[in-house]
């Protein structure tokens, strides 16, 4: 099972860990920012990018040790996880169940569950996939960004659609979801008491601000950062600068 991975920089540890469907390189804008300062780990995660998909059933604690066999077989003992999303949720379950391995957390557009609404908008994206990644482009990206941003970069983004369905791998982004729809660590959020900072979408539809609000409550050492003008995705424009300038007060 190979792993794809991209190490770079000195310092303190940072390790990003994306989203559904993405890989490694949605992190880019933010490491230009960090990569002078930091050691910068960013992965694929297992059927994701350049990542093998494996021969077991993905799930929370397949992602868990994959993390670990990373940080291991590149000596890293303590780190900074900053996760998005289902990598979010990936940061939370590795602080709970190896919290001598982690520093710090940067949880942007984090759930700690997935309830209510979330289940619904979930299941939708599921339905979508299975009919192939064309429908399920169509259906996420209203999710994750602004209007205005989608009428403004609107080539773009079908370029994005065409050049992404040509390696998508439908049935690891089905168990990536299903994933996420069995995410649900409410309970042991108190054992957490390393200094997180939560990044929240004032209008995240995926993971509502309402529940990382609860979320920020719920943990012992946090504080939540909202960012009034966008969605699930927060890493796009003037955040980027703003992201990368707390974080550098942060760690």
């Amino acid at each position: 099972m190979n792993l794809n991975y991209k190490l770079e920089g000195n310092g303190k540890t940072l390790v990003f860990i994306h989203g559904l469907s993405d890989n490694l390189n949605y992190w880019q804008p933010l490491v230009e920012h960090l990569k002078n300062d930091y050691q910068i780990l960013r992965y694929d995660l297992r059927g994701h990018g350049l990542s093998e998909e494996g021969y077991d059933d993905i799930t929370m604690d397949v992602y868990l040790e994959d993390l670990l066999y990373l940080l291991d077989e590149l000596n890293l003992k303590m780190v900074t996880l900053a996760g998005l999303s289902l990598g979010g949720a990936i940061a939370l379950n590795f602080a709970i169940k190896h919290p001598e391995r982690v520093s710090s957390m940067l949880l942007m557009s984090t759930f700690h569950k997935v309830d209510g609404e979330s289940i619904v908008i979930f299941k939708k994206l599921k339905n979508s996939l299975e009919k192939g990644f064309i429908e399920f482009f169509d259906e996420i990206i209203p999710m994750v960004l602004c209007p205005k941003v989608i009428e403004d970069n609107m080539e773009a983004l079908n370029l994005i659609k065409e050049e992404a369905s040509k390696t998508a791998n439908i049935t690891a982004y089905i168990s990536a979801i299903d994933v996420c729809l069995n995410q649900d660590v409410e309970d042991k959020l108190k054992d957490i008491t390393i200094p997180t900072l939560i990044f929240a979408g004032k209008y995240d539809e995926i993971s509502p601000l309402k529940i990382q609000e609860d979320l920020n409550n719920k943990l012992n050492n946090s504080e939540i950062i909202i960012f009034d003008n966008v969605k699930h995705n927060i890493l796009i424009g003037e955040n980027i600068d703003k992201i990368s300038n707390i974080v550098k007060e942060f760690i």
